[in-house]
């Protein structure tokens, strides 16, 4: 398997980045990708209500502005946005694409990163986005299955048998969400975008989360 940086932060600094993002916390339901979100759901995100909104806008705006840009040039990019950092994925036809493309959602609003993993190549057939979609299915109930991690705090993303991972995990979550992914018939190979940190850090940004719920008018 791949690791992609794997992002660390310290408890202090998700104490901080809690109560930074806290202000933009509104109250469910939510559409998120294409459904609306539970309140189990939401209630177990490790993000906030308002940034999993502003996660959604941004996939969005990105995949539109470089569809702005790319419309007369062979490509297919998905945006995939997790806690304001970014992954770009798929395939543009030349390097200079592949940089146009970062460029374009490195300066969109609330981006905070941006993992590039575009391929310079010809784009994926219908067949292999259709076969990548059953895959992600695959992975996902895997996950699900597996009692020491939990589908609510990644995202998965499958682009020609490659499986991508997001979320804010621990580094034990990670290592195991990778291990279940990886054991997945069909899966070439597994690339890690986790933001990593302490088990403490998470209990603390959940209970910070809590606590401004409880105190929101």
């Amino acid at each position: 398997m791949k690791l992609c940086a794997f992002k660390k932060i310290t408890l202090a600094a998700s104490a901080a980045l809690a109560a930074a993002v806290l202000s933009g916390c509104i109250a469910a339901p939510l559409i998120v990708g294409g459904a609306a979100a539970t309140t189990a759901s939401v209630a177990t995100d490790r993000r906030t209500a308002g940034s999993i909104v502003s996660d959604e806008v941004t996939e969005k705006r990105i995949a539109y502005d470089i569809e702005q840009a790319f419309k007369n040039r062979k490509h297919h990019v998905s945006v995939t946005a997790y806690d304001g950092r970014v992954l770009l994925s798929g395939e543009v036809t030349s390097l200079a694409d592949r940089r146009a493309a970062e460029q374009i959602a490195s300066v969109s609003p609330d981006v905070k990163d941006v993992v590039n993993e575009l391929a310079v190549m010809e784009p994926s057939s219908v067949s292999t986005r259709l076969s990548d979609s059953l895959l992600a299915t695959k992975v996902r109930t895997a996950i699900i299955t597996d009692s020491r991690i939990s589908l609510n705090q990644m995202k998965v993303v499958v682009e020609r048998g490659i499986v991508y991972l997001m979320g804010f995990v621990t580094f034990e979550e990670a290592q195991t969400a990778a291990r279940t992914a990886a054991k997945v018939s069909g899966v070439q190979k597994v690339v890690t975008c986790f933001t990593t940190t302490t088990r403490e850090a998470i209990e603390q940004r959940m209970k910070s989360m809590q606590d401004a719920q409880t105190t929101t008018p």
